[in-house]
């Protein structure tokens, strides 16, 4: 009968919530000054916009014209416009962590009331030092995360659209040429991706090896001096020692290419643009202005996809 019961229970068990929405559901008790954070990093990166805004016109109307007054007043708009964008910065730099902090907090409190519930049998096969790195370190890389991710997502989205519609109002053709070449990037950055996350996959491995193996020669410490048994615990703590550190080699090796090659492809932007803006504007298909304006404002869209690129890196 007690059978039939478990079976049945099992059957009708309620299957856990999805990763994702288990994740989500930490932001609920910071709602409201996670919008605050979305908000400040929505002026932002509205802030953002301004600069080459004025630039150009400044370079199509006011110089030229030697609106000298009109250049000074806007100089001034923009300097005061920075300070609010820097006020905003240290909103969403402390109180952004916060959030982290605070869904770091709850997240650990969770998973320490799940290990007072695990049979011992679970501590037998794994070992103290694992088991503190994911309520440590593991925990902290996750709540960077929740910090970090919404608002590089929600910037970066904002400013490539913005980007977007204002380079088009400058010269449509460049613009669709600068983001035709996007794809290229996606696609690098997407391979070196795979390849990173994989090694930094392992060195975390690595680094809950090492904290394992500290853990357990400092509480048998008394033991290894009765029998005189240093130089084998030493032996086996470099064994773990260099396993870390060709953990490390590989996850750097795999961030080198994943930076290098993704800041070519950058940088790469910038010589279509010099190039292909050069051959407009010996063409008479755009004024120096306008061409000068644009140099400065493609920053405008290559600033969020390495914003991107980043988060990437992080997730």
């Amino acid at each position: 009968m007690g059978r039939k019961g478990k079976t049945a229970t099992t059957e009708t068990a309620p299957r856990p919530p999805h990763l994702f929405k288990r994740f989500v559901a930490y932001y609920g008790p910071h709602r409201k000054l996670f919008a605050l954070d979305m908000l400040a990093a929505l002026f932002i990166a509205a802030i953002g916009m301004v600069y080459p805004v004025v630039t150009n016109r400044m370079l199509n109307d006011l110089i030229p014209e030697r609106k000298y007054r009109a250049v000074v007043i806007a100089g001034i708009i923009v300097l005061t416009l920075y300070l609010i964008r820097m006020l905003l910065r240290y909103f969403v730099q402390y109180y952004g962590h916060m959030i982290g902090v605070g869904m770091q907090e709850q997240m650990r409190s969770d998973l320490f009331a799940h290990l007072q519930k695990l049979p011992f049998r679970f501590f037998d096969d794994h070992e103290t030092g694992k088991i503190m790195t994911r309520l440590t370190s593991d925990l902290f890389d996750v709540s960077e995360l929740a910090h970090h991710g919404p608002e590089n997502l929600f910037i970066s989205g904002i400013m490539i659209i913005g980007s977007f519609v204002y380079l088009s109002t400058i010269n449509i053709t460049l613009t669709l040429i600068i983001f035709v070449c996007a794809p290229i990037l996606a696609v690098v950055a997407g391979i070196c991706r795979k390849k990173m996350r994989d090694a930094f996959a392992e060195r975390r491995k690595t680094t809950a090896m090492i904290n394992a193996s500290i853990e357990s020669s400092v509480t048998g410490i008394r033991v290894t001096k009765a029998f005189n048994n240093s130089a084998a615990e030493q032996a086996k703590f470099e064994e773990t020692n260099s396993q870390f550190r060709e953990a490390c080699r590989k996850s750097y090796r795999a961030m080198a290419v994943f930076h290098s090659s993704t800041s070519f492809i950058t940088d790469a932007f910038n010589v279509v643009i010099l190039i292909a803006g050069g051959l407009f504007l010996y063409a008479g298909k755009i004024s120096f202005g306008d061409y000068s304006t644009f140099i400065v404002s493609v920053n405008l869209f290559i600033s969020p996809i390495t914003t991107l690129i980043g988060f990437m890196e992080q997730y």
